[in-house]
Parts: structure tokens; C-alpha cells; sequence
């Protein structure tokens, strides 16, 4: 079963974010995670922001790759840059793509 990693982000230091974006991407991609969902500028319809800016949905082939990736050394080594470049609350889901009926 596939399982997202979703995270909510305020980016603090372009520069440094944009590098964690290019590195985390690769990494992943190692571990099959694949860019869902990537937006901006949010819009609240119930209860109150947390102040963040962007969301990032991420789609592991399973837990275990996500897990895997997540607590890679690769993916350890760029932790620095997200956390110097951004305000992050990342979280994982096990889940699947819902039909539309």
C-alpha cells in the first residue's frame, strides 16, 4: 500500500531551501518516492492557519521505502539545509488514491 509524506512549509532561506529541494528530490527518487502535490498560497476553509505557506505531498511506493528514506544517510545529510532553509511539520500516512464513484 503507498504512503504519502505531506508536509507543510514556510521557507526562511530561499537559497538554502531550493538546495534541500534539489538534493531531496534525488534521494528520493532512489527509494521511489514521487512528487504528488506541491502548492502555495493557501486558502482556509475551516479553522485556523498555522502559518505556513506551501505543502509538499510525497508518494512512497510503501512504508517501508518512505521510512527508509526518511532515515537514510543521504537524505540525513541534507536535514541541515530544510532545517536552515525552511519551517517544516512533516508528517506520513499509509493510504491510497480514492476513487472518484
Amino acid at each position: 500500500m503507498p504512503a504519502y509524506m505531506m508536509s507543510k512549509v514556510t521557507v526562511t532561506n530561499k537559497e538554502k531551501f531550493e538546495s534541500y529541494l534539489t538534493e531531496t528530490k534525488t534521494v528520493g527518487a532512489k527509494y521511489g518516492g514521487k512528487p504528488v502535490v506541491v502548492g502555495s498560497q493557501p486558502k482556509m476553509l475551516n479553522g485556523k492557519s498555522d502559518g505556513h505557506h506551501m505543502v509538499f505531498v510525497v508518494e512512497f511506493p510503501t512504508m517501508e521505502k518512505l521510512d527508509a528514506w526518511h532515515s537514510s544517510d543521504e537524505y540525513q545529510a541534507i536535514v541541515s539545509l530544510r532545517d536552515e532553509g525552511s519551517d517544516q511539520h512533516m508528517v506520513a500516512y499509509q493510504g491510497k488514491v480514492m476513487s472518484p464513484s
